[in-house]
């Protein structure tokens, strides 16, 4: 069974079963954030029970050969995950609703249209500033389940002075 104590933000994990690999992307108390290496899978969020079952640290773990041959190669296991910037038109709308339990949220576009978002997509301090209100900068990114907001930053509002009498 995996130990917590020797896991952290970037570790890179296996599932014992299919040798999927992961990058653990946030470590919480009742839930493990995982990011996947592969491009066609999506973020996972875990309990913790079952990610100390299911995972293996994938410095400890050996993948099954056929599991880690790509087209002949070998697959590359010290190489980190590439992951692509959002890219596209920046966008800017207001924090709709926070789901801080389940990682996630809305943002009303300027443009009126609404749009899903997950802590993923942001930088990790970011996610647990932002509060329901709060003007974001965005990237749209399709992904299997539709419109998806990426690269999500707080934009800092200017701060008014009353003018002096």
């Amino acid at each position: 069974m995996l130990s917590l104590e020797d896991i952290d933000t970037g570790t890179r994990v296996v599932h014992k079963n299919t040798g999927l690999r992961y990058t653990v992307a946030d470590l919480g108390d009742d839930e493990v954030l995982l990011s996947p290496e592969s491009s066609d899978h999506e973020d996972l969020l875990v309990p913790v029970e079952l990610f100390r079952k299911e995972f293996v640290a994938s410095d400890r773990y050996h993948v099954p050969r056929s599991r880690s041959r790509s087209r002949g190669r070998r697959a590359a296991a010290s190489s980190p995950p590439v992951r692509r910037l959002p890219s596209g038109p920046k966008l800017r709308g207001r924090i709709k609703k926070m789901v801080r339990e389940r990682g996630f949220g809305f943002i009303r576009g300027d443009d009126g249209k609404e749009v899903f978002f997950h802590r993923s997509g942001l930088g990790a301090a970011d996610y647990d500033i932002l509060e329901e209100g709060d003007v974001v900068e965005y990237v749209i990114q399709e992904s299997p389940r539709g419109p998806r907001a990426e690269n999500v930053k707080p934009v800092a509002q200017p701060t008014v002075t009353p003018p002096l009498q």
